[in-house]
């Protein structure tokens, strides 16, 4: 189920049949009608026929692009994270091509406000996106699939952050996947509050970024992706200072 040539939005594949203009945007107008429902009354509370009147069309339609609620589920859970990656991506990019080199905590910030600003869900996405994984935790028939888009991404994310890390000069002081781990849990933390609060609030993950990371080379022992594989140096880079 992993993805071929690191398109994430392809880690998984829950309709292969070929997909029309007409069809695509009818499951645009199903999946965002879903979204809408479900941060109101939940993914449980919602019906197919309140998914099919918000977005103006039958349970035909609706049947036709997804064979039951579950997939629908897995189909948005797919969607929120290639999205999350797809702020990640943009965020590295734009702080590598900063025209002025940055200090490493100053690169930090900079990637950590690029990544807040092209990623910033509105309340209704972070409510649906709660829900999304409630319910797949729940439903035994989503958890594989969902598990198994999870790691293709994980994997794909992890060769991202080591490039960053890489160019700030950077490297983790605790094994990779840990430190993802404690990453995430901070990003969830921002998240939550962002229900709260009118602007995200990023001090938590600056402070928890700088507390693991150290200067490459200033310590001995290699940092290693999940697995147990040493993150692999492209071609010219320097392996440290």
């Amino acid at each position: 189920m992993g993805a071929e040539g690191g398109d994430v939005t392809h880690a998984v594949q829950a309709d292969p049949a070929p997909v029309t203009a007409r069809r695509a945007l009818t499951r645009e107008r199903l999946m965002a009608a879903a979204s809408s429902v479900f941060a109101e009354r939940g993914i449980i509370g919602a019906s197919v026929e309140e998914i099919c009147e918000a977005a103006g069309f039958t349970r035909g339609a609706f049947y036709s692009n997804f064979a039951d609620k579950d997939e629908l589920v897995l189909v948005l859970i797919q969607q929120s994270i290639a999205g999350q990656y797809a702020a990640a991506e943009q965020a590295i990019a734009e702080t590598t091509s900063t025209p002025h080199r940055l200090d490493a905590e100053d690169l930090v910030s900079h990637a950590l406000a690029a990544f807040v600003s092209a990623g910033r869900s509105a309340r209704q996405s972070i409510l649906t996106e709660q829900e999304l994984l409630l319910y797949a935790a729940r439903r035994p028939a989503l958890r594989e699939p969902y598990l198994a888009f999870v790691a293709e991404c994980d994997r794909q994310l992890a060769g991202l952050i080591d490039g960053a890390l890489r160019f700030a000069e950077l490297e983790f002081t605790l094994p990779f996947d840990q430190a993802i781990g404690l990453l995430t849990a901070a990003y969830r933390q921002v998240q939550m509050q962002a229900l709260f609060a009118d602007e995200p609030d990023t001090r938590l993950m600056h402070s928890l970024l700088m507390a693991i990371t150290r200067p490459t080379g200033s310590q001995p022992g290699a940092v290693t992706l999940p697995g147990g594989t040493t993150p692999p140096s492209p071609p010219g880079a320097p392996t440290g200072r």
